[in-house]
């Protein structure tokens, strides 16, 4: 019966979901609630397992894969890398804090799920990054120049940079897409290799395009998708992931583009009106809403939510000692990297395709991911604005 409800025409589901988004950016964002969880929520209502309004072929398979592609090379485009250059004690030291009281307990937990050791540490990668959703939160506060704020920004760099190195490592172990055991050192040392190429040519080559005159914004904005794209592509040629190519881009043109703030906000727009909500709905669509009634998926998602809290709260308390940060400081570096949503579910998604993380374990991140975005931006909010009050 539900089949019979299902959208054939491709521009009839092109409508809906954009439709969808503008609906949830009017409604949610201006709540403060992220509308990365409206939309994962209308993922679930309008995939196969519920309404199966929509299908994921061919429209929300396509955008929703650039849509990740998109997410990390915003997560690349969107750090500070002046502000990690200044201070570099405090975001190295805090980054690998909340990289490591993430990563060893997420190991844990994917081991007593039942996941054999490469899902079980995929998993902890998945769960040693952050996304700064609430930071438009900060930003409009006025606080983003503050020293605890500034190390979780910037520590952004470290969590997410180390969780997508272990993506790479794991892919290529025997029980994963890339093969036997031998190989396993050649896609790691050829992504090394268009790195640094990446990283030496394609800032040179942005800065003189961008710097062009006679270039008109749309054929800048058309350079940075060829960028992504092609470095994207290259790594999933060379036997990586593709996500490794997109944050890489990101990266390459940090700088050239955070000299241009206008061709920066055109491309965020485009991300946020377009790529971005399909890839979420598209993640949406792959929960089950019976998910909701099952005890054992809130059980082990309590289990991941505890991991989370504990390797971000952990990071903050030990780098507020080292630092001195005071209370409401460490509550609000808790509160802006506490969401999962960027690279967690990047990754989580590789490894359910990759079939190394079960669909519980994948339901279970889902539900973290929803927790997480809903309790962090009021935890950031309630301490950035005590923060601002302050002279």
């Amino acid at each position: 019966m539900l089949e019979s409800l299902t959208v054939g025409d491709v521009l009839v589901q092109f409508t809906i979901v954009v439709s969808i988004a503008l609906v949830i950016q009017l409604t949610l964002e201006h709540s403060r609630v992220p509308a990365v969880v409206g939309l994962l929520l209308v993922g679930m209502l309008v995939g196969p397992d519920a309404l199966a309004l929509l299908p994921e072929e061919p429209v929300v398979d396509l955008l929703g894969t650039l849509g990740l592609l998109f997410i990390m090379f915003m997560a690349g485009l969107e750090i500070d890398m002046e502000v990690v250059r200044r201070h570099k004690r405090e975001t190295i030291a805090f980054g690998l804090l909340a990289s490591g009281f993430s990563l060893a307990p997420a190991v844990g937990v994917g081991l007593l799920a039942g996941l054999g050791w490469t899902g079980a540490f995929l998993l902890g990668a998945a769960l040693a990054s952050h996304t700064l959703v609430a930071y438009p939160m900060l930003e409009r506060l006025g606080i983003v120049d503050r020293r605890p704020i500034v190390a979780a920004i910037g520590g952004t760099l470290i969590t997410d940079t180390l969780a997508l190195v272990l993506l790479a490592i794991l892919v290529q172990q025997p029980d994963g897409e890339g093969g036997g055991s031998g190989s396993w050192w050649l896609p790691l040392l050829l992504l090394a290799l268009v790195a640094a190429v990446s990283l030496a040519v394609v800032p040179r080559i942005a800065a003189r395009l961008l710097d062009d005159e006679e270039t008109t914004l749309a054929e800048k904005a058309l350079f940075l998708l060829v960028v992504l794209v092609v470095l994207a592509t290259a790594a999933k040629a060379i036997g990586t992931e593709d996500i490794l190519g997109a944050f890489l881009a990101g990266l390459c043109l940090n700088q050239p583009i955070k000299r241009r703030p206008e061709l920066h906000e055109h491309v965020r727009f485009a991300g946020r009106m377009l790529f971005v909500p399909f890839f979420y709905v598209k993640t949406g669509m792959r929960l089950d809403l019976a998910v909701f009634g099952q005890a054992a998926t809130w059980g082990l998602a309590a289990a991941l939510l505890g991991v989370v809290a504990f390797g971000k709260t952990a990071a903050s308390l030990i780098s507020g000692r080292l630092f001195g940060y005071d209370a409401l400081e460490r509550t609000a570096v808790i509160g802006l990297t506490l969401p999962q949503a960027a690279a967690t579910l990047a990754v989580i998604v590789i490894g359910a395709e990759m079939d190394l993380i079960g669909d519980r374990v994948e339901d279970a991140v889902i539900l973290v991911i929803f927790l997480t975005c809903l309790i962090g931006p009021l935890l950031t909010r309630y301490s950035g604005r005590r923060i601002g009050e302050r002279p």
